[in-house]
Formats: C-alpha cells, structure tokens, sequence
C-alpha cells in the first residue's frame, strides 16, 4: 500500500516538474511576441511598420515596371528578327508561286524558245519560292504542326509543277498538242494545291504577327497603376508625418515622392508612344502589306486566265468571260481599302491604278482579236514588248505594287523599331528610380524613428 503511494507521489512529481519544464520553455517565446506586439504599436513601431511597408512598395514597384517593360522589349524585338522576316517569307513565297505560274503560261504562248526576258522572269520566281521556302521552314517553330504541313505540300508539289511546266514546253517546241494538256495539269496543280498552301501558310503567319501586336495596342495600364499607387501612398504618408511631428516638409519622403513622379512620367510617355507606334505599324505596316500583297496575287491570278485562254485557244474555255474583269475588280477593292498610309505607298497606287486601266484596254484588244481569229495578233498584245500591250502594262502594276509593298514593310519595321526604342531604357531606369524612393523613404523616417530613444 505504501508502495503504491509512493509510485503515485513519484508520478506527480516527474509530470508537475515537466509542466514547469514546458513554461519555463514557452515564456521567453511568448515574452518575444508580447514585446514585438507591444514595440509595434507603439508610436516608434508604427513608424517602422511604415517604412518597411513603404520600402518594400518602391521596390516591388520597380521590379514589376521593370519586368513588364523589359517584357514587351523583348517581344518588338521579336517581332524584328522571327516574327516579321517570317510574314514577309510567307508573302514572297505566296506571290512568288503566283507569279511562276503566269510567267509559265506567257512563255508556253510565245511558242518555241521564249525570249529571255519571259525565260528569266519564269526562272527567278521558281527560285525565289524556293529561297522563300527554305526561309520558312528553317524559322518554324518545331511546334506548328499547321504550318509545316502547308510547307511540306508545297515542298512536294513544287518539283511535280516544275517537272510538268518543263515537259509542256519540250512537247511545245516540238509541236505536239499535248502541251497545252501538260501546261493546263501544271496550273490546276498550282491553283488547287500549291497556291492554298502558300496562302493559309501566309495567313497564319500574318495572323501570328498581328496577335503580337495586339498585345501592345494599349499602353501598359497595370504599371502605371502600380506606380500611381506607391506615388499616392507616399504622399499620404508624407502628409500623416507632417500633421504628426508638426514638420511640413520630410526631405526623405519627398526624395522618394520626386522619383517615383519622374518614374511615372517617363514610364507614361514612353508606354503612350511605344503604343502609338505600334499601332501605327499595324495600321501602315503589316495591313498595308496585307492588302498590297492580296492585290498583287489577284492581278498575277488575272494575268494568268488571260494568257491561258491564249494557250486553249479560246477566250471563254475553261474561264468564264466575266472572270478577268472580277478578279481585277477584287484586286481594286484591296487596293481602295488601302487609305493614304503614307504619301510614297499612295503614289504607287495611283499608278498601278492607271496601269490596271491600260492593262483593261489591251485585256479587250486581245479578247476582240481572238474573236476575230487573229490569234497571231492577239497573243503579240499579250505578250509584246510594244507600250500598249497587256504584257508592259501588267509589268508596270507588278512593279509598283512590289515598290507599294517593300514601302509598307519599310514602315512597319521603322514604327516597330521606334516603339522598342521608346520603352527600352523605361524599366531599367525606373527599377533605378524606385530603389531611389525606396532609400528616400528609409532615409525620411530614420529621424523621426530615433526620436523616440
């Protein structure tokens, strides 16, 4: 029985000594948060909170301009190097097909050996598609499935025209009425297969290059709000010190309140201009091009009904009457959809205006003459070298609308270039002006902390 007691006492003793045990342990813990809760709001406390809260504003500040406008840097200058040289592969690769077919179709009218001219411009197109596809492929993304597909269609249907363009014009020489069947094969190769792959190649490029811009239609608003907030927040502070301490002016704070004014004003006009220009470059640029490059393909389209009607010896088989004159009125409606985008682009357009005039007059020379049975007459005004012939006048308008084209893209990498530029030292030198603020604000509120020792 005494036993048992004295286990129980023994029991008691080891627990009440572990209770003791556990607050002697608890109570410098507790003693260090009651003494930070008491420190903390307290009046110097409250300064430090303050401050801490303040300094870690300015800097977030920085880092987050910093970050966004480096960020969209980084992305123009894309847009210069991948994005853009892309697109304008696409575009030559889709005119280039366009213009290998009609070049084609007017040296199998020539008959015989074509003249070097007719020869030439056939070879250089066949050869700048084929440069434009190797650009292409070689910038792909190995992730864009879509894309290389349209590649690898154009790829292996490439060398089956060319094979097909080649045997028509061997069976053309020697006179044999096969040729015209092989030439008419290679055309519907090139208006069913290569041409749509060409296109929604293009397409898909030029949407790419416009979803890049779209982030950048508008200024960046969430930095300018961050800055906005921190300005706001010292300068609420600085008038809580000064109604406080009775001292209106804190030269810290208002160190801090003069840099994150100068970073909010940098960064608000360099953001207002960097999207100014980028919105200029979409709309002077890239859908310049876009409706240049259309029209261009609809008049290489137009130049090829007309010499193929030519090759199949009568005006209406196999394209309708009414198809020449639609597709060049398609090729104006580009063209008016144009606007002024700039006074050297307008300047071509008039003047591929005014060829596509002359070109519609020769078109109805050459049409009478076949309806006549002048075939002989009909195919000089289609393919001739005199000034009223189809031939020079279609020449013109491809090479104004080429001039249009190379002006717009010349604008859009000169806005493009501009709106890198104007936000390219923003951030850096903002993350600058906000550690700035930040030492301002530490600077401002180490008196006053110390005033209270």
């Amino acid at each position: 029985m005494n036993f048992r007691k004295e286990q129980t006492v023994t029991a008691q003793a080891s627990k009440n000594r572990q209770l003791s045990s556990l607050r002697l342990r608890s109570f410098p813990e507790s003693s260090v948060f009651g003494e930070l809760r008491e420190f903390f709001t307290s009046s110097p406390g409250k300064l430090v909170s303050m401050t801490l809260v303040l300094i870690t504003m300015c800097l977030f500040t920085g880092w987050f301009t910093s970050a966004v406008q480096l960020s969209r840097t980084e992305v123009l200058q894309q847009n210069l190097a991948d994005y853009e040289p892309r697109a304008h592969a696409a575009q030559v690769l889709y005119s280039s097909l366009s213009a290998a077919n009609e070049s084609a179709n007017a040296a199998f009218v020539a008959g015989g050996l074509p003249s070097d001219e007719i020869q030439s411009s056939y070879s250089l197109a066949v050869a700048t598609a084929g440069k434009a596809l190797i650009t292409s492929a070689t910038s792909l993304p190995p992730e864009d499935g879509r894309a290389h597909g349209n590649l690898d269609t154009i790829a292996m249907n490439l060398p089956v025209y060319t094979g097909l363009v080649e045997t028509a014009r061997t069976n053309n020489r020697l006179d044999n009425s096969v040729a015209a069947a092989y030439l008419a094969t290679a055309s519907t190769l090139m208006q069913d297969t290569l041409l749509p792959a060409a296109e929604s190649f293009y397409r898909e490029e030029t949407e790419n290059l416009r979803d890049t811009h779209a982030k950048f239609a508008s200024p960046p608003w969430a930095v300018f709000g961050v800055l906005g907030i921190a300005l706001a927040s010292l300068l609420l502070t600085h008038e809580y010190l000064a109604r406080r301490t009775q001292r209106r002016i804190n030269r810290g704070l208002v160190v801090a309140a003069a840099a994150l004014t100068i970073a909010l004003t940098w960064v608000a006009v360099a953001g207002l201009a960097s999207s100014t220009y980028s919105l200029r470059a979409e709309q002077r640029g890239t859908a310049a091009v876009d409706a240049l490059s259309q029209a261009r393909t609809l008049t290489q389209k137009a130049r090829s009904m007309e010499t193929m009607a030519l090759v199949q010896r009568g005006a209406g088989r196999g394209v309708p009457p009414s198809a020449f004159a639609e597709t060049l009125q398609q090729a104006q409606s580009e063209l008016e959809s144009l606007g002024t985008p700039d006074a050297e682009i307008s300047a071509a357009v008039e003047a591929a205006r005014a060829d596509a005039a002359h070109w519609i007059s020769a078109h109805q020379q050459i049409a009478a003459r076949e309806a006549t049975g002048d075939y002989l007459g009909a195919t000089r005004l289609a393919i001739g070298s005199d000034p009223g012939s189809a031939a020079v006048a279609y020449r013109s308008l491809d090479e104004h609308l080429t001039a249009a084209i190379d002006r717009a893209r010349t604008l859009y990498r000169d806005n493009v270039n501009t709106a890198r530029f104007a936000i390219a030292f923003s951030g850096p030198s903002a993350f600058v002006l906000c550690v700035l603020a930040a030492a301002g604000v530490a600077a401002g509120f180490y008196p006053r902390v110390r005033e209270y020792r």
